[in-house]
């Protein structure tokens, strides 16, 4: 089994919209490190529901040209009925086709490398479409750290004990397509991109319930978190999940913190 884009509904869609502060939040700051002028070209791969494509369009003015592209149908479609002048279109990253080489000064992917399959290819095919001298920034999971959050500490036990253990396949969440931070500065320079910049980064979000935040990660995977284990025992997962994550609401609610990497590189 392999992370799915067919899994993903309305329903999700528009609650992961609702939900997406953190990463909302997160994808200005990687915007900001990459020095844009007004009236720039920008892609933004894995956009979403758009919120991140559209502050962009409105940061780069009239005169800038912000295209928006995800596998997911429904997400596109959503962003699209927010209407502006952003073009969103489904795409992939290991496939920008429709895209003339060096057309963009910058190419964004916020929270969304971890989930691309084939990282080499998608690093070549943002390099073809970047201008000379143009940046490209990343946020994401290197799989090293992928453990030393809340929802690992949550998620993992569980799963090593019946009925799960035995029955778990975590490549519906990307697990086998994750890298190292040393594995992904490896893919960055064999592409031809020079490294600017490399940090890692600490986020927490916080929620009113362990049912809340489950409905924000089931949104967040589009649909592929509980299908690591068998269709039998989706729902027993759920359910403990959620008493799990109860089991740490405080003052603040919920607190789910993680640990990703950010990266700025450029085509020289």
């Amino acid at each position: 089994m392999t992370t799915s884009f067919t899994h993903d509904s309305r329903h999700l869609a528009e609650s992961y919209e609702r939900g997406s502060d953190l990463q909302f939040e997160g994808g200005k700051r990687l915007v900001e490190r990459l020095g844009l002028e007004e009236g720039a070209p920008v892609l933004d791969i894995g956009c979403g529901t758009g919120r991140l494509t559209r502050w962009i369009g409105e940061r780069l003015g009239s005169r800038g040209s912000v295209v928006g592209i995800d596998p997911l149908v429904e997400r596109i479609r959503l962003a699209r009925s927010h209407g502006g002048a952003v073009r969103f279109e489904v795409g992939q990253a290991e496939a920008l086709d429709a895209f003339e080489d060096a057309s963009f000064d910058a190419v964004c992917m916020s929270s969304v490398l971890h989930w691309v399959t084939d990282k080499a290819k998608a690093l070549a095919e943002i390099r073809r479409v970047l201008r000379p001298g143009g940046r490209l920034g990343v946020t994401t999971i290197p799989h090293e750290l992928s453990g030393a959050g809340t929802v690992a500490r949550v998620l993992q036990p569980l799963l090593r004990r019946p009925p799960y253990a035995g029955h778990v396949d975590l490549s519906a969440l990307g697990a086998g397509k994750r890298c190292t931070t040393a594995d992904l500065v490896t893919l960055v320079l064999e592409s031809r991109l020079e490294l600017v910049e490399l940090h890692v980064t600490q986020h927490a979000s916080h929620h009113e319930s362990g049912e809340a935040f489950l409905g924000f990660a089931e949104a967040s995977s589009f649909g592929n978190l509980l299908r690591i284990v068998p269709e039998e025992l989706r729902g027993a997962l759920r359910a403990d999940l959620v008493s799990g994550f109860d089991d740490l609401r405080g003052p603040d609610g919920v607190v789910v913190r993680g640990w990703g990497v950010l990266f700025v590189a450029k085509r020289t």
